[in-house]
């Protein structure tokens, strides 16, 4: 309609340039020629713009090399490129933490973390010392990475309360100052009004080590709990059980329910059996990895982004056994990171969204 009403316009001016020009033919065609050359190259880029068939060329940022997490960016990276003809998408090394801040500062365009650490640099909470406000959700990459609280099975108690009650001199392992799993561990312990201190002053200790030397640490009883955000099963802890009699300790209902509002979590539930040492439901907290982008980025290549991902689950169940978990029913389950317009489009047009 409006290159109808553009060519009444043009029809009009030619009228009025004929009138001018009777006498000079010549200058008549002229006219004519660039009017319509404008025309058409008006039409030639307005189709170019709308064209959703260009090769897409970006970058995503997702964990250390030879890490899983690298092997999570690639397999999205490369269902983008199966279903974009010529698109060039680079993968480059990054972390859980650091990521957010790199897209939020569109330092690079899409990265991947976790919905919770997500939401805290959108939120400017710890670990980040600024809000993040250009940050948007894409969609879920890794639906569930759950908090588990292990314990070598000799360790007397059955729950974290009992362990808090009786000021029992654990030996806890947490992840480095500032990393998700650890902000996760201190959060839990501060709703029992519990600090590291105390941990200490209780004749025990708090070692920020990775899950590897975590395990290798507990199999020589030198560390006797510990506790992280990872899949399920986790490969650390199936290896682990292989050498150490392991087992959870749970948490209380109320402190999952504020530590998941404080952290942008949520409640979940592993299922007995997960492990062979775990013969019951065990209740706790859970964070989706999420791809995000930021929010300058066009909405017709987030809704590009976003379509390849969606209609790439089976490619990605053969990348990592992780991706099995990604469906419709959970893919738009970002936490409370705003979806990119982009992405909103298409989910709702796939009946996803209200």
């Amino acid at each position: 309609m409006k290159d109808f009403n553009t060519l009444l316009k043009l029809e009009h001016m030619i009228g009025g340039v004929r009138k001018m020009t009777k006498r000079n033919g010549t200058l008549f065609l002229v006219l004519m020629s660039s009017l319509f050359l404008l025309v058409g190259c008006r039409n030639e880029a307005g189709a170019a713009s709308e064209d959703s068939t260009d090769p897409i060329k970006t970058t995503i940022i997702g964990g250390r090399t030879g890490g899983a997490w690298s092997v999570f960016t690639e397999g999205i990276a490369e269902s983008i490129r199966r279903e974009n003809k010529n698109s060039i998408i680079t993968v480059e090394p990054g972390g859980i933490v650091e990521n957010p801040a790199s897209v939020g500062t569109n330092t690079v365009p899409y990265g991947l973390t976790y919905a919770m650490t997500a939401y805290a640099a959108f939120s400017g909470t710890e670990p980040y010392k600024e809000a993040y406000k250009d940050i948007r959700a894409v969609s879920v990459v890794i639906p569930a990475n759950y908090y588990q609280f292990i314990a070598r099975a000799d360790v007397k108690y059955q729950t974290l309360s009992e362990v808090i009650e009786n000021k029992a001199p654990i030996r806890l392992a947490v992840d480095q100052k500032g990393s998700a799993g650890e902000i996760i561990t201190r959060t839990i312990l501060q709703e029992y009004g519990v600090t590291y201190e105390d941990i200490a002053s209780w004749g025990g200790s708090v070692d920020h080590l990775d899950g590897s030397k975590t395990f290798e640490l507990m199999a020589d009883n030198r560390i006797n709990v510990t506790g992280d955000a990872v899949s399920v099963p986790s490969s650390d802890i199936l290896e682990a059980s292989v050498t150490n009699d392991l087992k959870f300790l749970s948490l209380d209902q109320g402190v999952i329910k504020e530590v998941s509002e404080h952290l942008g979590m949520e409640a979940g539930t592993i299922p007995a059996n997960s492990y062979k040492f775990l013969k019951q439901d065990m209740n706790t907290i859970y964070t989706p990895a999420i791809l995000i982008v930021h929010k300058d980025v066009s909405a017709e290549e987030v809704y590009r982004v976003t379509e390849s991902i969606y209609d790439n689950f089976d490619y990605l169940a053969t990348v990592h056994k992780e991706f099995n978990n990604l469906s419709d029913f959970n893919i738009t389950n970002v936490g409370k990171v705003p979806l990119h317009p982009g992405a909103e489009k298409f989910f709702k047009e796939q009946g996803l969204l209200q």
